[in-house]
């Protein structure tokens, strides 16, 4: 037999309810620390008024600064999507053309291909050409900054993680800081710009520029490994040119079907136009302008990276941020 209750009926005003599903830890969010959890959600009703608490935790305890901080920290670190970065890599190939075609009418050597220099070099052991007199010695120097340049690029990107935000940035702000120092040489007239006479004695402080300008382009091709796009060297044409013609899909049908192709063709016409461009800009004795121009794309570049898309995931949703 059951005792029917006849007490007092409870006062729905002190009625309290615990929402026990929403006690679940939910995943972490890319903008939380690694021990934050969130609380269930409490609902209390008191005195006719709802007051609804989403985390048992103070909000405003935890300072704005060290939030912006962590923010931004994790933006930077995190690493980057590869996609469609091939187009920064062509603009890449036209700076290339465009510095290589302004070192060698002004100065008789080469600051991105080293195939030219290293002719030169082997030139310089037999004595030859007779003037001007120790070619040979700029596109050694050339050479050895390249080298350098390449070995510095490689180490500072794996010590770093190469893919990272924080280390693409880096490696392309000190490529444009290399070719503003070049450019400001010129402009201040520290170096001539005018074609030399190759009869004339060789004027040393060339080997200024063209030290930085090598060294800058060693930047661009590790830049292409690790982003994942061998086929855009962005300083040389010669394999280049010789992966786009082996390849057995090379009149491919419809035009996207074929990306590495399409990639060669417009790195090769990049490069190319680059060159043409120094060309034009040498006939009339602009060459610190074209300096300048360089210094531009590479600056635009760098800022890409600075807002490129990343590959964090929404810890919520589970979409690619």
């Amino acid at each position: 037999m059951q005792t029917a209750y006849l007490g007092p009926e409870p006062d729905a005003r002190h009625l309290t309810y615990h929402d026990d599903a929403n006690n679940n830890t939910r995943s972490k969010s890319r903008f939380e620390s690694k021990d934050e959890t969130t609380d269930g959600s409490f609902w209390s009703i008191r005195g006719g008024s709802t007051n609804v608490s989403l985390s048992g935790r103070n909000q405003d305890a935890i300072p704005s600064e060290f939030s912006l901080r962590d923010s931004m920290s994790r933006y930077f670190l995190a690493e980057i999507n590869t996609n469609w970065t091939d187009g920064l890599l062509i603009v890449c190939a036209f700076v290339s053309g465009l510095v290589d075609g302004l070192s060698f009418n002004s100065w008789g050597s080469f600051s991105s291909m080293q195939s030219g220099n290293s002719v030169f070099i082997a030139l310089g052991v037999a004595g030859q050409p007779v003037y001007p007199a120790y070619l040979w010695a700029k596109s050694l120097i050339a050479l050895s900054t390249y080298l350098i340049g390449n070995v510095t690029f490689i180490q500072v990107s794996r010590a770093l993680h190469p893919l990272r935000r924080s280390t693409l940035v880096l490696s392309f702000s000190v490529q444009t800081a290399a070719i503003l120092a070049a450019a400001l040489l010129i402009q201040l007239d520290v170096v001539e710009s005018r074609p030399e006479d190759p009869r004339a004695p060789i004027q040393w402080m060339q080997v200024l520029p063209i030290s930085l300008l090598a060294f800058q382009a060693a930047g661009q091709i590790v830049a292409s490994r690790v982003l994942s796009y061998d086929e855009i060297p962005t300083v040389v044409l010669t394999t280049l040119l010789c992966d786009l013609l082996v390849d057995e899909n090379l009149c491919q049908r419809p035009w996207k079907a074929n990306q590495k192709r399409n990639r060669r063709l417009a790195a090769f016409l990049s490069l190319f136009l680059g060159a043409m461009t120094a060309g034009g800009l040498c006939k009339v004795n602009h060459m610190p302008a074209g300096l300048w121009l360089a210094m531009g794309l590479k600056l635009m570049i760098t800022a890409s990276f600075m807002v490129w898309k990343d590959n964090r995931k929404r810890a919520d949703t589970g979409l690619t941020a």
